[in-house]
């Protein structure tokens, strides 16, 4: 069965997939074992992998709204930073 997360922990899980920390540095902070942070990210359907996942792709968005919009005000590196960031978000689909 399912821990109750708190809206702290909640928080944190978030931050932590923005941050991509592994298992064991979730575990550490929040003060669980590292094996139940294991399984409940082994389960898509577990809150924390939600919140995980959800934390994580945020971020990610964020990232490449700041490279598009400094690559429409003509930075080049950033443009090609994002293209970059494209093509290694095809091959982790894949």
């Amino acid at each position: 069965m399912e821990r109750n997360i708190t809206e702290k922990e909640k928080y944190q899980i978030v931050n932590f997939g923005a941050f991509e920390y592994s298992n064991e540095m979730c575990s550490i902070i929040l003060g669980w074992d590292v094996d139940e942070i294991d399984e409940l990210m082994s389960d898509k359907k577990s809150e924390f992998y939600k919140l995980y996942r959800s934390g994580f792709i945020k971020s990610q968005y964020v990232i490449d709204l700041k490279l598009f919009e400094q690559a429409q005000s003509g930075d080049i590196k950033s443009l090609e930073k994002l293209e970059q960031r494209k093509r290694l978000a095809i091959k982790r689909k894949n």
